[in-house]
């Protein structure tokens, strides 16, 4: 599949609002907006949806107003996804992005602090607009990809999973994330995922 590369560091020329991304990253005191990960398997994948609504309301989804919140708030993910399904990497797979923040897995896995063996994937969406079946297409594709590059099934995860209640309830963070939020369909999600594993196994 085609990916984008647009990634959060000094180095980015994407200009908005007459500044590049690259200079309101070095404004901030950073280098990049990722570090090295702690060591261990990479083998989840979080899911978030991201817009800009609440500061550019009438273009929720565009892309310059969505880095610059990266930006604003020093966080990030590996992955963007936008309403027609182009996807771009942020943030290289190898290093820890900074997009779940105090978190916790699902039992039995229990593991905390998921940004430090995941790969956050944020789909362009507020709560009500829903996901485009391009994104779906999308979405599915990158993570076939990821599967196969690691050879491996990963776990998925909403951001309303690992930082909701449970988290806060155990002191991880003090508000709750309700991304991707119900309507993300995971049950479709899961359909596709498996029907591309099924491909998979077919050609091998």
């Amino acid at each position: 599949m085609k990916i984008k590369t647009l990634l959060l560091d000094i180095d980015n020329r994407f200009l908005f609002c007459n500044r590049t991304i690259g200079e309101r990253i070095r404004e901030s005191g950073k280098q990049r907006l990722w570090q090295d990960r702690s060591g261990g398997q990479i083998d989840v994948i979080v899911i978030h949806y991201i817009s800009a609504i609440q500061v550019q309301p009438q273009y929720p989804f565009d892309l310059g107003a969505i880095l610059g919140i990266f930006c604003d708030f020093g966080v990030s993910s590996h992955y963007l996804i936008d309403r027609r399904g182009t996807t771009t990497q942020l943030v290289p797979e190898q290093k820890k992005a900074w997009h779940c923040g105090g978190s916790i897995m699902p039992e039995p896995d229990n593991r905390i602090g998921v940004n430090d063996f995941s790969i956050g994937i944020e789909l362009m969406a507020t709560e009500k607009s829903g996901f485009t079946m391009l994104q779906y297409k999308s979405l599915c594709n990158l993570c076939d990809s990821i599967e196969m590059r690691y050879g491996r099934t990963f776990s998925y995860v909403g951001h309303d999973q690992i930082a909701g209640e449970r988290a806060v309830a155990l002191g991880l963070r003090k508000e709750i994330k309700q991304d991707p939020g119900n309507l993300f369909d995971w049950q479709y999600f899961s359909s596709c995922m498996e029907k591309l594993r099924a491909c998979r196994t077919s050609v091998t």
